[in-house]
């Protein structure tokens, strides 16, 4: 059984785990053109979310870090959190599209969280601890429809968000923060990248 303290970017960057997770190296050969990445393979997108993520969780409050240091059964939610950023677009590879060059996933999230239950029973996780992380992949991208500069109901749809998913909430805006600085969105649009984050900052002194 894998355990969550044996995985590190350093580790999956050389390579290792390739036997356990074939499923995540496949994502090499993925590559994304759009707004968010500009020829980029999934697998690259990821390490740098990754990344991006233990940055982040250097910055939070004390009420947020408290949070994520709650032991669910076996692990943190902080364990679970890294786990579901690990594996939140593995579905991208079968559902990955072009047209007139722009490439998108449709539905990648759904589809993900039905790989990833699979992928979870090599883990020594409990089932509700397999329950929150798929909940994760499969609900990651929903903030990111909702915290648009278009949007003119993003307080009434993020309070709607908030109720539907309170269970990992904390965890899906750390993941969409995570989701957003690990993009090329920054150089590609500036002004899409910087309402996002400024949006981002504001939810994530009180997400919990």
């Amino acid at each position: 059984m894998i355990k969550i303290s044996d995985i590190s970017i350093e580790k999956l960057r050389n390579g290792e785990f390739q036997d356990e997770l074939p499923e995540f190296f496949e994502l090499e050969s993925c590559i994304e053109d759009n707004r968010w990445h500009s020829d980029e393979s999934v697998f690259t997108h990821t390490l740098k979310v990754l990344e991006e993520l233990g940055i982040l969780l250097g910055t939070v409050n004390d009420r947020v870090s408290s949070y994520l240091g709650q032991t669910v059964e076996i692990y943190s939610r902080k364990d679970l959190l890294f786990l579901g950023a690990l594996f939140h677009d593995i579905a991208k590879a079968e559902t990955l599209t072009e047209e007139e060059g722009v490439t998108s996933c449709p539905e990648h999230e759904e589809m993900g969280s039905k790989k990833v239950r699979r992928i979870l029973d090599r883990f020594d996780l409990s089932e509700e601890e397999k329950t929150i992380v798929t909940n994760i992949v499969r609900y990651h991208g929903e903030i990111h429809g909702i915290l648009s500069p278009e949007n003119d109901e993003i307080e009434n749809q993020l309070t709607e968000f908030r109720s539907r998913h309170q269970e990992i909430f904390t965890e899906l805006i750390l993941l969409g923060m995570s989701d957003t600085f690990g993009s090329q969105l920054e150089d590609n649009h500036p002004e899409d990248y910087n309402f996002r984050r400024d949006s981002y900052e504001r939810i994530i002194d009180n997400p919990c």
